[in-house]
This record gives C-alpha cells, structure tokens and sequence, in this order.
C-alpha cells in the first residue's frame, strides 16, 4: 500500500477519534481473541514484533491498544514497528519496552558448565536435558563421547584430557548399565496382564533406569555436553548475553555471539543495543573488569585453599529471630492500620491471640501448592552448602532467591559413593573415575589452565555455594525437594535444611508440613513414573 494512501482500518473524526471500520473490526477479529472486550489475547495472526510495538506507545498514547495497532501498523509493515522500537529502545533507553516480546533459544552441545552460566539469570525460563532419564554413553557419528574439549588447551594436553574423559566415559557407561541390570534384578518386572496393558510395565522401566542414572551421574564429567532451551524476554537475552561475552571461558563467549546473532534474527530491533561500543560493549568490559580485579585481589590477599567443609548444610542466619514478630506483617493486608500501629497493638496481646493468627494466616494446607501469603517474604534465611555439583544443577534451578553465588568447581571437597553403588559391586570402578578426572584436574591446574580444568571435574565432586530464601520460597523449595520421587542428593540437603530452619522457627517449619523427611524408596520414581504412564493412557483413549 502507497504511504499516503488511506488506511482502510479507520476513520478519524474532526475532534480526533478513531473509529474503527467495518475492515477493522473484520482485521480484529482475527489478530485478537475478543475485538470488542476489555481483556483480550493476540493470537498467533499478530506480528510479535506488532504487538510489542503498539504496546509501547501506550505511555504516551491514551487509547484503545487496537486502535493504536489499526492506526500506526496494520498497514505499516515490519519496518513500521522495527522503527518505533528503536526509536523507543535504542534512542530513548526506554528498558522496559524490552520487556514486551520473548525469544525462543535452543543452545545445542553446551557443556554441563555452560549450562549454568546461562542459566544464571532468575528473569527467564529454562529447559535442558536430564541426567536422570538419558544413558549419557551414546557417541556421535564420529565416535566421540559427546563432552566438550577447550579449543585453547595445548596439543599435549588436549590429548591427555580427551583420553582421560574417554576412560570416564567407558566406565561410566559400564557402571550405569550394570547397575540398572542390578536395579532390575533386585526389583522385578510386573507381570503383564491378559489384557496386553503395559503401563506398568513401561513404569517399572523408567523408575529402575532413573534409579541406575541418578546414583551413576555422578561419574559423569562437567564437560558432558546437554542441550539447553530458552525463552526470554529482549531484555533478559540481552544481559545474559552481556554475562556470557564477559565470562573467562572461551565456550561461554562463543555462546554469548551466535545467541546475539540469532536472537536479532527474530526480535532485532530490540537487541541494537547489545553491543554498541558504548552501551554493551562497555557493560561486559565492566563486568570482566571488575571480576578480575576481584580474582586478583582475593588471590594476594585470601589463603587459596580451604578446610572448612565439614558441614555439608550451614544456616548462617535469619533475619528475624521470632517467628512471632511476623504477625502484624500478617495482619497488613486486612487492616487499616499503619506499620507502627500494628506493632504495637500486637504487642500488647497474650501470645495465644497472636499463635491465633500465625495458624489463620498458614490456613489450611490440602497440597504443597497451597502457599501461605507474601507476609513470609519479610523473613529471609542464608545459606551455605557444599555438596555435589549434580545436586547445585537441581536447586540452582529455583530462582526466586538472591545472593545466588557459587565457587569454581574443584576436586578438592572430595565425593561420595552412592550406596546403590556399592551394592551393585562398582565402587571400585566408581573411584577409577575420580582419580582420573583429580589428575587430569592437577595437570590442566599446573599447566596454568584454572579456568578450563572446571571441565575435568565430575558431577559428583562437591561444590560450595549460597544463596538466601524468603520463608515463602522455603515453603516451595523444602516440600517440593524433599518429595519421594527426588533425587536421593538434594532430599538429604532440603530435609537437613528444615531440621535446621525448624530449629530456630518451629512454627513455620511445623506449617510446612509436605516436607517428607523419610528416607528413599526402593525405587523413587515409581510412583511418578505411574502417574505419567496413566495420563499418556488417558490421552491416548480420549484420542481414539
């Protein structure tokens, strides 16, 4: 269409109104789910790209957003939205225009060490392979293990490392497979009925694999390579890209381009900021600068080795000591009253008035998805870990938390053997593979090559970190984690963590009261396995 021919979509009175058109309403009907209704979805017959474009002009527009999508880009094409987008973003800095479109990513073959570091950000969302399902011993149409090599090692020892990750890729394989064959023969297959139904038995399969890999993983190295899935907002894609271009490793740098790449491939117009000399260029040169001033730093002035590691779960504090002092934080909402008048009308009742509404406030739990309300935000617990990297990979995974930090990967806070391991009469083999991967670790680390020997470590070698949860999120993380299906390692640290929080808050840990602190079925993923076998059967019959 000529730019200045008419637009078919509306009319504009004299005073300034839109009215739409019997043409617009028929484009409406199709680009939005309710053409007429205050609340309205646009489907997928509407530019993304349109739809974030009209919904920025909001801020400075006071119309029906249909009619500023009539009027400014029904006709105007993707350079029309394109232009207004970079007009708001890039001219304007206008950050939370970015907040109005997602990008789907897919990052193939990243290392389980780059997988974190994407991951870090709490503002996006995240899917990868598990370890929990997936034999990890298939090889390529090469041959080759899929675990990931740094391309600056030396030649020497590039060799060394990938013959190391090969020996703990054949044991691995050797152990995992085995010790399914011991899961199997310990828990025999049911029996399948006269009617041909196999759902138990396809059950029984995914429980005693689960059981096999979860107790294996550990031998798996940090270089194993996993496929991680994205879906971000421009803005959250931008500073994970800003993260990974200011990253040490190689790897991470290389992800950090083709995801700029690609991304602006589908949302553009709101990435021209990313790595402009001065604005994220100049954001990732702060962020490695700082980091290695403080690497520098923490390296004249801190011991490099530490012995304290004894504990495996460490509350360092709460930061209200009462339970108790929650209750006018709880009242808030149903008042009137300020703060201050709250407090002090609260302190002058008997403590089973205030132990009245402490139980009113938790209500009635029938599942772990009932959560008390954002009063619990108030309170906020500290944590310190040290524990196996495999186990950091499942809670990292819980975002709602701050101060989520954590140390290099070392072989220095040792590993644990699995019990089903020893049972299945593979420790011996199980320890090959960690004094594999400690000497490949000492050899890359005197060769100068900190950074890269993170790869040569295993998923069972144990890791510290810490992070600090509101006791709103305690109650998602702690019943959740602990539940029977869980792995063994991360229903060890939750429940410990509740033993631990319960000590100091007896009210809060008694109201949490789906956190399971029995120990681990014979084969904890039965029951889920079942549970999903059902529902596949149910679809299937509803499909027929």
């Amino acid at each position: 269409m000529a730019q200045d021919a008419p637009n078919p979509y509306i009319s504009k009175k004299d005073d300034g109104r839109v009215v739409i058109t019997p043409e617009g309403n028929e484009l409406l009907r199709k680009i939005v789910t309710d053409a007429e209704g205050p609340v309205y979805a646009f489907t997928d017959k509407a530019s993304p790209l349109f739809a974030a474009a009209a919904m920025a002009r909001l801020s400075r527009r006071g119309s029906d957003l249909r009619e500023i999508f009539l009027d400014e880009f029904a006709t105007a094409g993707d350079q029309g939205a394109e232009g207004l987008i970079d007009r708001v973003v890039t001219g304007y800095g206008d950050d939370s225009v970015q907040q109005l479109i997602t990008v789907a990513a897919v990052v193939e073959d990243a290392s389980n060490l780059l997988t974190k570091k994407i991951e870090r950000s709490r503002l996006a969302s995240y899917l990868e392979q598990s370890t929990r399902y997936i034999y990890y011993d298939k090889k390529d149409e090469n041959g080759a293990y899929r675990y990931f090599t740094p391309m600056n090692l030396p030649n020497a020892l590039a060799e060394r490392y990938r013959a190391s990750l090969d020996r703990i890729f054949d044991l691995y394989s050797e152990i995992v497979r085995g010790t399914t064959e011991y899961v199997q023969g310990k828990n025999p297959a049911p029996a399948v009925p006269p009617d041909g139904d196999r759902t138990e038995l396809i059950a029984w399969r995914g429980a005693t694999r689960a059981q096999a890999c979860d107790a294996a993983r550990s031998l798996l190295p940090v270089a194993t390579k996993s496929t991680v899935g994205i879906v971000a907002s421009a803005q959250a894609m931008e500073a994970m890209i800003r993260r990974l271009l200011a990253e040490p490793l190689e790897e991470a740098n290389t992800a950090g381009r083709m995801l700029l790449r690609e991304s602006r491939k589908v949302i553009g117009a709101f990435l021209k900021r990313a790595d402009l000399p001065d604005r994220g260029l100049a954001w990732v040169m702060y962020l490695r600068e700082t980091k290695d001033t403080l690497r520098s730093l923490a390296a004249r002035y801190l011991p490099q080795k530490s012995a304290d590691f004894s504990e495996p779960v460490r509350l360092i504090g709460a930061s209200i000591k009462d339970e108790m002092d929650l209750v006018p934080d709880m009242l808030f909402e149903t008042s009137t009253l300020s703060e201050a008048e709250l407090r002090a009308a609260v302190a002058a009742w008997p403590f089973a008035r205030r132990q009245e509404v402490f139980d009113a406030y938790m209500g009635t739990r029938m599942n772990r998805r009932h959560k008390p309300g954002r009063a619990l935000e108030k309170l906020h617990y500290e944590w310190e870990v040290t524990a196996d990297y495999g186990t950091f990979r499942d809670l990292q995974r819980h975002r709602i938390v701050d101060a989520w930090e954590w140390q290099n990967l070392t072989v220095d806070y040792g590993y644990e053997v699995p019990d089903l391991i020893k049972e299945a009469g593979f420790e011996a083999r199980f320890r090959e593979c960690f004094a594999e991967s400690e000497s490949l670790f000492g050899a890359m680390t005197d060769a100068g090559f900190a950074e890269e020997a993170q790869y040569a470590t295993l998923l069972g070698h144990r890791l510290r970190y810490r992070f600090m949860m509101n006791a709103r999120e305690a109650f998602h993380l702690l019943e959740l984690r602990t539940s029977p299906q869980g792995h063994p390692g991360y229903r060890k640290i939750c429940q410990e963590m509740h033993r631990q929080l319960s000590l100091i808050h007896p009210r809060l840990g008694a109201a949490m009261r789906f956190v399971n602190q029995s120990g681990d079925p014979p084969l904890t993923r039965l029951d889920a396995e079942r549970a999903t076998q059902l529902k596949l059967k149910l679809l299937e019959e509803e499909g027929r």
